[in-house]
């Protein structure tokens, strides 16, 4: 397997699992939201984010002190903030899938970033695969009939941010990625801290640590996220974030009894095929590109 080739797999790889992590925090924040007032939970989010990559990764700590991209990085952190908030919050109003479900218009909309920011090539066919995706998301909000309440516009709000998050994730040029996961929960973390007394209930020692898990589980998440933008263009990798919707329909039957339905199955059929789909597509077009160089030569 060629370089190009391996970059692209080992960045789905990355993006799947991430998924996953980013599932099960959600299904964590969701069933915490019934004891402990929205606030208490984003702090917990981000201050355990930051708390574990700046005692486990030092050197993250020093990246950060030295970085020349201080404008792009806090832009970056204040983007994963608002989206935080409005996810968790929407989190109040609708069931874990459908959250997640309404949240996967960002692919569409980072590959229309991308080529107009990042001047990424996303062709006609890509799109219609990248379309098929957020179809079989729909098969999966139809069923409820919640329509656009205050939780579907929350979470078409947490797509936009995550969106240009992603494509901001993308123009960082620093050395190392660990700089970017500390920054990226830095903003929450400092804004959610000073406004805890004002949203404080003592949580049991097992809440607590749930709190931390969430923390744990989005730096995770978000490390590998970050390291798939640095391996694969944003257009392409994006699309297949929508496996986290077979995550989230798992976590919320494991945890919340929630049986998928027929329309929940036929989505998530949709979902994997075009992710597979992308994943031809991207392996056709880095076949071409690199057979051109070969055949430039023997012209």
């Amino acid at each position: 397997m060629d370089e190009g080739r391996r970059n692209l797999v080992v960045a789905i790889g990355l993006v799947t699992a991430g998924g996953f992590l980013f599932a099960s925090m959600n299904a964590i924040v969701k069933a915490l939201t019934a004891r402990y007032p929205i606030l208490m939970i984003l702090w917990g989010r981000t201050f355990f984010h930051v708390a574990f990559v700046a005692l486990f990764i030092p050197q993250a700590v020093a990246g950060a002190v030295r970085t020349r991209q201080l404008g792009i990085q806090l832009l970056r952190s204040v983007l994963l903030g608002a989206s935080t908030v409005l996810n968790f919050t929407a989190l109040l109003f609708l069931p874990l899938g459908d959250v997640a479900a309404i949240t996967f218009l960002s692919p569409i909309l980072v590959a229309a970033l991308a080529v107009a920011i990042l001047r990424e090539r996303v062709g006609l066919v890509r799109w219609l695969a990248i379309a098929t995706g957020f179809c079989g998301a729909l098969l999966i909000v139809r069923p409820t009939g919640a329509g656009l309440g205050p939780g579907a516009w929350l979470a078409l709000g947490c797509a936009a941010a995550y969106a240009v998050y992603q494509i901001s994730t993308r123009m960082v040029r620093e050395a190392e990625p660990l700089v970017s996961l500390l920054f990226s929960g830095l903003v929450g973390a400092v804004l959610f801290t000073l406004l805890l007394p004002w949203g404080w209930t003592t949580p049991t020692p097992l809440d607590l640590a749930l709190m931390a898990a969430t923390g744990l589980m989005g730096a995770a998440g978000h490390l590998m996220i970050i390291l798939a933008l640095r391996r694969g263009e944003a257009s392409r990798v994006s699309p297949f974030n929508y496996l986290q919707l077979v995550w989230a329909m798992g976590a919320s039957y494991l945890v919340f009894g929630d049986v998928p339905s027929p329309w929940t199955l036929a989505g998530a059929v949709v979902i994997v095929a075009s992710g597979l789909w992308l994943y031809r597509l991207d392996l056709a077009e880095l076949a071409r590109r690199t057979a051109s160089p070969a055949a430039a030569r023997d012209r």
